[in-house]
């Protein structure tokens, strides 16, 4: 699923004042958890995991494409997975993946993620799909990337995420614009769906 970025910075959205909006560190609006580091020995058993290939281009996890990884019933309940997480890319070898994030839709049951990856735990009772787009905004994307720190790949961490300050309506307005861009996102879906498809025909038609 495309991924859309939406300024949200503007001075009018969706006949909302922007700048009526509250703003509030990312810290003060939930908590912030760094994933597990498996062993490669760990990899490919066990139970669902979310790895950085789940995050890149998505802003919602699919959980029919999770791989697995070994865990004991601490680390389960530890790295837990439940309906309203968003997971954020730590870790990663280009600066514009730094900070893409994926909304968890629904409780991933014996899940855990990737220690590439910072679940943020909404505690405030956000709308989901609003959560789903905030974090792929203009203005949200600049700010995680100026942060950046430059290793063997670029990371961020726990406090560049805690003080990052959010933008956002009453819960009433956030589901309005959530459900508004998720329309919009599966109408985008459907049409790459069907061009995916007349390529794939025209192809055939072209090589018989």
């Amino acid at each position: 699923m495309g991924v859309i970025k939406i300024p949200f910075n503007t001075l009018f959205v969706f006949g909302y004042l922007a700048n009526d909006w509250e703003q509030r560190k990312l810290g003060e609006l939930g908590s912030l958890k760094n994933g597990m580091n498996f062993s490669k020995e760990a990899m490919g058993i066990g139970f669902p995991f979310v790895n950085l290939q789940n995050i890149f281009g998505k802003n919602v996890i699919d959980s029919t494409t999770l791989g697995k990884a070994k865990a004991s019933a601490s680390q389960l309940k530890d790295y837990s997975l439940i309906a309203g997480d968003v997971l954020i890319v730590r870790s990663s070898v280009k600066l514009e993946g730094v900070g893409e994030a994926a909304l968890v839709s629904e409780t991933l049951e014996n899940s855990t993620y990737s220690g590439f990856l910072i679940r943020f735990r909404d505690e405030i009772g956000m709308d989901n799909n609003f959560k789903r787009f905030i974090f792929s905004t203009r203005n949200i994307r600049q700010k995680i990337m100026s942060q950046a720190t430059n290793s063997a790949n670029k990371n961020i961490n726990q406090e560049v995420l805690r003080n990052l300050v959010i933008q956002y309506p009453s819960v009433k307005e956030q589901k309005a614009i959530g459900a508004f861009l998720s329309s919009v996102d599966n109408l985008i879906t459907l049409h790459q769906r069907k061009l995916e498809t007349l390529k794939k025909a025209l192809l055939q038609r072209m090589f018989i």
